[in-house]
């Protein structure tokens, strides 16, 4: 079950970062899957911002609408430099 549900969110950050590729207005940010710690991560050049997976976890499952509506709301046309919105936990360590 557990593989399953990952095997989904890699299918899931996949199909962000071909959307944000697909409306042509994120070129250079990517979603991942970082499943040992149950995130998702939005990069975009030197920053990234995580989507902890529990957040969106709801009585009915995995809200994969609501996760997808704040990562792609996240990447926004107009940002200079490839900034993301942080969503939460700010910028990797480093």
């Amino acid at each position: 079950m557990a593989s399953d549900w990952a095997e989904e969110a890699e299918r899931q950050a996949k199909a962000m970062t071909r959307d944000l590729v697909e409306v042509g207005r994120s070129r250079g940010f990517r979603v991942t899957y970082q499943r040992r710690e149950a995130r998702f991560a939005l990069r975009a050049g030197t920053v990234t911002a995580y989507f902890p997976a529990h957040d969106y976890e709801g009585p009915q499952g995995m809200d994969w609408l609501r996760l997808r509506i704040d990562v792609l709301s996240s990447a926004r046309p107009g940002q200079a430099g490839g900034h993301v919105e942080p969503a939460g936990l700010g910028p990797a360590p480093h």
